[in-house]
């Protein structure tokens, strides 16, 4: 896609909530912060010292307090050129809980998510299909990171949920090995559309790797059968619906 926007507009129409991270998010920046710095994750490129990503990859600052789902799917049609979403309207066609049910569950399981991708023609691997055993899919760091840069190799980001915020749905752009066969000093490059931690609201954000693997599970805002390493790798087919 040419001309690739940094961050996707909020259209004119959508009612930006005062709490949410489009509102609050330019008021958590803080310029030549000493405590975290910011790169151009953007304008970054793979290289032979460890680093995987997919550059130019654009980002979106949610309007509601629960459409991080909804807003991570708009960044990730965006990327495959498709621009004709926006953030209301996928809220409606992931299935998005917009207040909690009797369970107490909210915001976008990812049974919904996958069946919007599954609905306009596109490949569609995740945590629903994949086998579980020992109560997890992925046993060890380093089994998540050969199946991360696998997929982030091929331009294909990777929709991940787990307890940040209590539940959230994050998308992993990048993944760093720092050179290292270790997976303790691993970084995680996520598109965040709830950035307001880090000083610098571009919508970026990183973690440590072993440090998201060991919380990545839900709060209880998902499904039951949807709590454990949750993800989503989705990308259009040679002719798609979309």
């Amino acid at each position: 896609m040419k001309n690739r926007p940094r961050r996707i507009p909020i259209p004119e129409w959508i009612k930006i909530d005062p709490e949410s991270a489009a509102a609050m998010g330019p008021l958590s920046s803080f310029d030549g912060s000493p405590y975290f710095a910011a790169p151009d994750f953007y304008s970054m490129r793979s290289n032979d010292r460890g680093l995987t990503i997919i550059s130019e990859y654009p980002t979106y600052q949610q309007t509601k307090g629960y459409s991080c789902g909804p807003s991570a799917v708009l960044t990730i049609l965006w990327h495959f050129g498709v621009t004709h979403y926006d953030e209301d309207t996928l809220i409606k066609l992931c299935g998005t809980l917009t207040t909690p049910n009797e369970r107490r569950e909210g915001g976008t399981p990812t049974s919904g998510i996958c069946r919007f991708f599954e609905s306009i023609g596109w490949n569609v691997e995740s945590s629903l299909y994949a086998p579980v055993r020992n109560n997890v899919i992925f046993d060890t760091p380093a089994h998540f990171r050969d199946y991360a840069i696998g997929k982030l190799r091929s331009g294909i980001p990777i929709m991940l949920e787990n307890i940040c915020l209590c539940a959230h749905w994050r998308v992993l752009i990048g993944y760093d090995t720092m050179g290292t066969e270790t997976t303790a000093d691993d970084v995680l490059i996520f598109m965040d559309s709830s950035d307001t931690r880090d000083h610098c609201h571009d919508g970026y954000a990183v973690e440590n790797a072993e440090e998201f693997f060991d919380m990545w599970h839900d709060h209880g805002a998902l499904p039951p059968d949807q709590r454990i390493q949750q993800y989503i790798a989705a990308w259009p087919k040679a002719a798609s619906k979309a």
